[in-house]
């Protein structure tokens, strides 16, 4: 397939063939980046989940400490 778009625009000018290489390299870079953004979502909703055990950790202490100076009181 690629083989036949590259004989069309060799045919077709310079222009085309200048404007089928820009074309090839965004495609490649752009799958590049975006490989690059779904690792950084998924580190930081690891990120996230850590940071939400947290939360729930110092939650528990809250209560604990809250049930003990009640109990002493």
């Amino acid at each position: 397939m690629w083989e036949q778009i590259v004989n069309m625009a060799i045919s077709n000018g310079l222009f085309a063939v200048m404007f089928l290489g820009l074309l090839i390299y965004q495609l490649k870079d752009s799958r590049t980046r975006e490989k690059k953004y779904q690792e950084t979502i998924l580190k930081l909703g690891d990120s996230l989940e850590i940071v939400q055990a947290v939360r729930e950790d110092v939650q528990e202490i809250k209560e604990l400490l809250s049930v003990h100076s009640t109990k002493k009181d």
